[in-house]
């Protein structure tokens, strides 16, 4: 071997390793371990706090589940402290995977309380042993409830005694219409949530290494990549569970999942082979396995449904699907380790940003060659195109801020406040949000397009990867 191929190879080997180690989120995988088949898990949620309650702290040092049985099983808490500041929304409070069965009640230990009052901070008398509440929630084999804890805080204060007295319910479950859906990756989890509303609606379990999803809103599917069990799940959204699982090739490790606009096909992006897989939807096989670059990433379709553009971050090109003819078409040679693509409103024109660069690359479909480089600074994570607008928002790791490009100068204009790393971007074009998924945070931001203001924020699983819902543009 000659010293240019050696140190072709070199650089070749460091490149990757850089591009390895830059913390996106595709390269992170599951940590939590399956369900045994004896197991479900639980998720507690807590409503905010009421606004009499301003002044009450108060400490969780524990918390367990009880079935009717006796047994008490402790459950993982999100965070300890209850106070206003931590409680101005709905957050994510406990979880735990736990053997199947109905539960009857919850144990809190509180460690401390304190009231202001108008001569200061008074300390609360609490109980040494566990607080009981009653609770009644069925945990099934597979699968995940939840419940969401109230505190009533006239009932929680006896003169200077502190006794937690939390009511539960089940989330009601959000009309179709309404319904977010976010994978959660390090979770082997799907958070649902209510778009309008910015509050929980479920928790699915998924199998191991939920990545893309794609959502067929007129027959009412779901279409999940398990990228740790080299399967495409189908789910139905009528029956909120998984009806059927679509086995590729092993080692796929499939990771993003792109529909065509007829919903009859599905296209896969397998990191871990190098490849795509062209799934047929209606008879629920896979009908061709084609060659791409090296770390094949993203992938989006044309509006015409005829071809697919698949992202290889470690080649540096985009493999072209002809789908109609199920064979690779061309490709594209882009800038270091293109991560997103998205379709001008016209369709005629794809833009493509890049994590290692800081162009985005505007690339004509007709001759599928660069017209255009916009420099929009270093380590792109998302970006997506507003087709009612053809407003282009460009995401970065770092900063927190979203900029607006304007479709005719694609010069940034404007921007929106994200507070914290992005690491996908959608439009819900009926409560015209952006919803801005954050990995690092575990959290769905939504921010109105218009006024520019925070509608709301969901806590989702570990390592939230990308979200899809009803009525996405």
């Amino acid at each position: 071997m000659g010293r240019v191929d050696v140190l072709t190879r070199f650089l070749l080997i460091a490149t990757i390793l850089t591009i390895f180690c830059s913390g996106c989120a595709q390269t992170r995988q599951a940590t939590k371990p399956l369900l045994a088949p004896s197991q479900g898990e639980l998720y507690l949620y807590c409503e905010p706090f009421s606004q009499d309650a301003e002044n009450l702290r108060f400490t969780v040092d524990g918390v367990a589940v009880i079935r009717d049985d006796g047994l008490t099983v402790p459950l993982k808490q999100e965070f300890r402290e209850f106070a206003p500041a931590e409680l101005r929304r709905q957050r994510f409070f406990a979880q735990g995977i736990i053997p199947a069965g109905r539960y009857v009640g919850l144990a809190f230990t509180v460690k401390n309380a304190t009231l202001l009052g108008q001569s200061g901070t008074g300390n609360l008398l609490v109980q040494d042993r566990p607080y009981e509440v009653k609770v009644s929630v069925t945990v099934r084999e597979g699968k995940a409830a939840v419940m969401v804890l109230n505190l009533d805080y006239r009932e929680s204060l006896k003169g200077v005694s502190f006794t937690p007295a939390f009511s539960t319910e089940m989330p009601p479950r959000p009309l179709p219409e309404l319904t977010g859906y976010v994978t959660n990756r390090g979770d082997n989890t799907i958070t649902v949530f209510d778009r309008r509303s910015a509050r929980i609606g479920g928790v699915i379990e998924t199998g191991r290494g939920p990545a893309g999803i794609a959502l067929d809103q007129i027959r009412l599917r779901a279409y999940v990549a398990l990228s740790g069990q080299d399967t495409l799940a189908v789910f139905d959204v009528k029956e909120n569970d998984f009806v059927d699982r679509i086995r590729l090739n092993p080692g796929d490790e499939p990771g993003f999942v792109a529909l065509s606009v007829d919903g009859k096909t599905a296209v896969t992006a397998n990191t871990g082979s190098n490849t795509a897989s062209i799934v047929d939807v209606q008879t629920l096989t896979e009908v061709a396995h084609l060659p791409t670059g090296i770390g094949p990433e993203f992938i989006i379709m044309d509006r015409s449904g005829r071809r697919a553009f698949v992202f290889n971050r470690y080649s540096n090109t985009i493999t072209v699907i002809d789908l109609a003819l199920r064979q690779v078409a061309g490709t594209i040679a882009t800038e270091s380790a293109p991560v997103y693509g998205q379709f001008n409103r016209k369709g005629d024109r794809l833009y493509v940003a890049h994590a290692m660069t800081p162009n985005i690359l505007e690339i004509s479909l007709d001759t599928l060659t660069i017209t255009r480089r916009i420099n929009a600074g270093s380590g792109v994570s998302a970006m997506k195109v507003n087709p009612a607008t053809d407003l282009l928002y460009v995401a970065t790791r770092f900063g927190g801020i979203i900029d607006i490009y304007d479709p005719f100068s694609l010069m940034p204009g404007n921007f929106l406040k994200a507070d914290g790393a992005v690491g996908y971007l959608a439009i819900d074009g009926e409560e015209n949000n952006l919803v801005i998924v954050h990995p690092r945070e575990r959290l769905i931001r939504l921010i109105n397009l218009i006024s520019k203001k925070q509608h709301g924020l969901v806590d989702t699983g570990a390592d939230p990867y990308c979200t899809a819902i009803f009525g996405e543009r």
